[in-house]
């Protein structure tokens, strides 16, 4: 998996100093030991290895700061710092959702199911400028380490990422299918190159 990581990074982070050098400088350096450490330790769960390891190679974006050219995964969500993410989800899981979350971390619904509220197993790894994040499921289930997609006004619901390395995967494959074609509008989710020469997802 870490080998799998590694080169689907390097493969979006070539795409991006190509074609999308102001986007590119978005991206943060790794993010420091003591930053994922703090992290882990505020949440109190067993982080998935992909999610570690990609940690290990970006420490996200600056979406207060850069969030018009800020590089994002398909969907137009923006990677959180390390430090954004615990924040986030404190922010977030301070009333979770009573159709799902029980005292002493547990759920009553697997991972993957979908919920109103915001449920406290849920560790938000992206968000959007709609206020939407993307996050992985931790919950128990065939389906723990899915990303889910939650918004305040619909709950969270799953999306066809299994995992962090899907969808970096499907990231990478998306850009590699880039093509400059102005006269034929872009598929949705396809990538596309801003005026001001960001990456933008159709």
């Amino acid at each position: 998996m870490d080998s799998s990581i590694d080169a689907v990074w390097q493969q979006i982070m070539a795409w991006l100093r190509i074609h999308t050098p102001v986007t590119a400088a978005t991206i943060r350096p790794p993010a420091p030991a003591e930053q994922i450490k703090a992290t882990r330790n505020a949440l109190g769960m067993q982080l998935p290895r992909d999610l570690l390891w990609w940690w290990g190679l970006m420490d996200g974006v600056d979406d207060e700061h850069d969030y018009r050219t800020a590089f994002a995964v398909p969907g137009g969500y923006m990677p959180l710092t390390v430090a954004r993410v615990r924040d986030e989800w404190a922010r977030l899981s301070r009333y979770p959702d009573d159709d799902c979350c029980r005292p002493g971390g547990h759920h009553q619904r697997a991972a993957g199911d979908a919920t109103f509220g915001y449920c406290s197993a849920l560790i938000p790894i992206c968000r959007g400028l709609d206020g939407a994040v993307l996050a992985v499921d931790l919950r128990t289930g065939a389906n723990h380490g899915r990303i889910m997609n939650w918004m305040a006004q619909a709950g969270a619901h799953s999306i066809p990422w299994v995992n962090i390395t899907a969808m970096l995967t499907d990231t990478a494959q998306r850009l590699d299918r880039y093509h400059p074609a102005p006269e034929t509008p872009p598929r949705p989710g396809s990538p596309v190159i801003g005026d001001d020469g960001s990456l933008i997802w159709s």
